[in-house]
């Protein structure tokens, strides 16, 4: 039985789906499986996986949330461990052998992730979002409330505690990782690793890129909401959570180019987290609801938001 059982999620990602079989195969740890989920993929991904057919497991679904994937490939694996990584992404080839040790030494550690790095669709090195490189140590709760900062393709985590976990949950597709992780941190410490482990690709078919902005902030406001009765916070907490929520649904709304609902959700994120009084990013979110003329130029690129 392999101690790591890798997890890769595919929906329509035959252009990318290579350099991710080929990142896995790669680590420098080898007590590993890679079970691939082809999630109603209708375009070349299963020619390009023919070739990796004799050092894969390749399962085949209907067309359903990638949550759905996710489970499915846990299902179909028997790993110690459990390791996911979208079909976009690529890993540094020293990951696992960086991140299993400390699983195997330190029993009360559930989750190891790291920092990455981001790259483009043609695989070059781009600007990485300070949530990506910052991350924390410990009983990360109440800070996973805030936002998301472990990126789905950094953390290992022991198959038992996510079994109890219930594993990923639809209804908050697309944020079913950042709802596990909350979930996760209520069963024992993560360790952060500073050192870029992962390479998170950006491109315009990420899923999270063609979800609409009311769908961002339902699913946020659910997860939230559920959150809120499985962490023990304080009503500032709370408030500050909400704050950064609508200080992400600016964001997106500004994308979406409804400009009058993000000034209304940059507002929002003021009252609720008045913190954010002495945070440039408020600033720049609130300059181009007025003036959105400028989004994408210079300063205020909205990349760096995301």
């Amino acid at each position: 039985m392999p101690k790591v059982s890798v997890i890769i999620p595919t929906y329509n990602q035959g252009k990318f789906i290579t350099a991710t079989i080929e990142s896995v195969l790669n680590q420098t740890y080898r007590d590993f499986e890679i079970v691939v989920v082809i999630d109603g993929s209708t375009d070349d991904t299963k020619l390009q996986l023919e070739k990796f057919r004799s050092k894969i497991k390749i399962i085949e679904q209907e067309r359903s949330e990638r949550a759905v994937a996710r489970n499915n490939g846990v299902k179909h694996s028997s790993g110690e461990y459990l390791a996911f990584v979208d079909s976009d992404d690529i890993w540094k080839p020293e990951k696992l052998e960086v991140q299993i040790p400390i699983l195997e030494g330190k029993k009360e550690i559930v989750v190891v992730y790291s920092a990455c790095e981001r790259i483009d669709e043609y695989g070059n090195k781009i600007k990485t979002a300070e949530r990506q490189t910052q991350g924390y140590s410990g009983n990360i709760s109440k800070k996973l409330l805030l936002r998301n900062f472990v990126v789905s393709a950094t953390p290992v985590l022991r198959r038992e505690i996510f079994e109890k976990s219930g594993g990923f949950i639809t209804k908050y597709v697309p944020y079913e990782d950042w709802e596990l992780w909350i979930r996760l941190s209520a069963y024992g410490n993560f360790m952060f690793i500073a050192s870029p482990l992962a390479s998170y690709r950006i491109h315009p078919l990420q899923t999270v890129k063609l979800v609409t902005a009311e769908k961002i902030e339902q699913v946020t406001n659910s997860l939230l909401t559920d959150s809120f009765k499985l962490i023990a916070i304080n009503e500032n907490i709370k408030n500050k959570s909400l704050g950064f929520a609508n200080l992400r649904y600016c964001y997106w709304y500004l994308l979406a180019k409804k400009y009058k609902t993000a000034k209304d959700k940059i507002n929002a994120a003021l009252r609720l987290n008045p913190g954010f009084i002495f945070d440039p990013r408020w600033y720049g979110l609130r300059f181009l609801c007025i003036f959105p003329d400028f989004i994408g130029k210079g300063l205020f690129d909205l990349r760096q938001y995301h």
